[in-house]
């Protein structure tokens, strides 16, 4: 009874890329770094750090459900510093993005199963995919201006001005997918607080 789901347009985009036979082509689809040969390289940073790795560790036995608590961390720290105490923030290991969406929804759904998810018009196709399999309510806010192809700032603040309390907003910190716009540092403390003001 498994139904065929639409092909990710983003997918697409790769796949058309590779079939086609022109030389001087772009590779626009996915944004991670490529050399002139068209490869990712693995940088002098992760090789040396796979090499102390496999240099010094000594067990591969499981971490435990939300991974190694050393890595969580040391993340912890990396993203946050001391902008947080540290008891107010939990860490999990998750298989990539996507699956750390994933789990987030499922657990707001499980601790307000009332909230609303706001996602960003346009947002990546598997948020909205997630946040409808499990049955969740969810909300878009405008996000890109195609007229000046940057953040459309003023329908963002208007749309996230609706937010009740214990709403979620799914934000991208960086590096917006599909649009790659970002808001500017003076932008985000005012999202931070409306959203603070609100109860989101």
């Amino acid at each position: 009874t498994l139904k065929q789901q639409p092909a990710d347009k983003i997918l697409a985009l790769v796949q058309m890329y590779r079939d086609d036979p022109r030389d001087n082509k772009v590779d626009l689809g996915v944004g991670v770094y490529k050399d002139a040969t068209g490869l990712t390289p693995v940088m002098r940073a992760v090789k040396a750090a796979e090499l102390k790795l496999w240099e010094t560790q000594d067990t591969k036995v499981y971490t435990g459900l939300a991974g190694d608590p050393a890595f969580g961390d040391a993340m912890v720290e990396l993203v946050l510093g001391d902008i947080v105490p540290r008891a107010n923030v939990a860490a999990a290991a998750t298989p990539g993005g996507t699956g750390a969406c994933r789990q987030a929804f499922e657990l707001i759904q499980m601790a307000r199963p009332d909230a609303r998810v706001f996602v960003s018009n346009p947002t990546w196709p598997n948020h909205p995919s997630i946040i409808k399999f499990l049955g969740m309510k969810m909300a878009e806010y405008r996000y890109f201006d195609t007229a000046t192809r940057g953040v459309d700032f003023g329908g963002l603040m208007q749309d996230l001005a609706t937010i009740k309390a214990g709403d979620v907003v799914l934000l991208h910190g960086c590096c917006h997918n599909p649009t790659g716009a970002n808001l500017d540092a003076a932008q985000w403390d005012q999202v931070i607080a409306l959203l603070a003001q609100r109860g989101a």
